[in-house]
């Protein structure tokens, strides 16, 4: 979790030291992530049942049931995960589109560490006063200053295509964030329908 953090405010040292590590895949989202996830979800749940959620579609304040908001963080953690491992290899194949080879433990820590905004903007996305896709787009910006860094270090293509796959590799785990971001707000908000295995009865 730390390591995360640092990306927010030093990224080249963050880089750094995770690019040293060279964590297997699994201790990475064991140890370094999935803390993250899970107190960013416990957390906006909470808020969301004691302060209200502010996800009307006028910015206005709803009433939630306790057993909707647990299925919507639910949701979130299952998203969460499938945009890692899915972002991971699809990292993977856009290094192969630039001529440039990396492994999946390299696309993914990429991939994991670089999607951290996400789950720490979700801290702040509970609070009813912050509509929830400014949380997104601040994420967003974060992942595209995190990722600048980290495409060097942790991927290390050539210079001459760096930037080029900076720039893909970012666009794409953005607009993978949004679409995870916009089915969770669209269930949650009741615009679709729950997974059937997400459905419980009332708390």
């Amino acid at each position: 979790m730390y390591r995360s953090l640092m990306l927010l405010f030093t990224p080249m040292t963050g880089w750094q030291k995770i690019a040293n590590q060279s964590w297997h895949v699994l201790v990475v989202f064991l140890f370094s992530i999935s803390p993250i996830m899970v107190a960013s979800c416990a957390v906006e749940g909470w808020a969301m049942l004691k302060f209200g959620a502010g996800k009307g579609p006028f910015g206005n304040l709803i009433e939630l049931e306790p057993s909707r908001i647990l299925s919507y963080e639910i949701l979130q953690l299952a998203l969460g995960i499938v945009l890692l491992f899915a972002g991971g290899k699809f990292v993977q194949w856009v290094c192969g589109g630039f001529q440039t080879e990396a492994t999946y433990r390299q696309s993914f820590t990429l991939t994991a560490y670089g999607l951290t905004p996400v789950f720490w903007l979700r801290f702040l996305d509970g609070l009813p006063t912050i509509p929830t896709w400014i949380c997104w787009a601040l994420a967003a910006i974060a992942i595209m200053v995190v990722l600048y860094h980290g495409v060097a270090l942790i991927l290390q293509p050539s210079t001459s295509i760096g930037f080029g796959l900076y720039l893909v590799s970012s666009a794409s785990l953005v607009a993978l964030s949004g679409i995870a971001h916009f089915v969770a707000t669209g269930i949650l908000t009741e615009q679709f329908d729950l997974p059937a295995f997400l459905k419980m009865a009332p708390l």
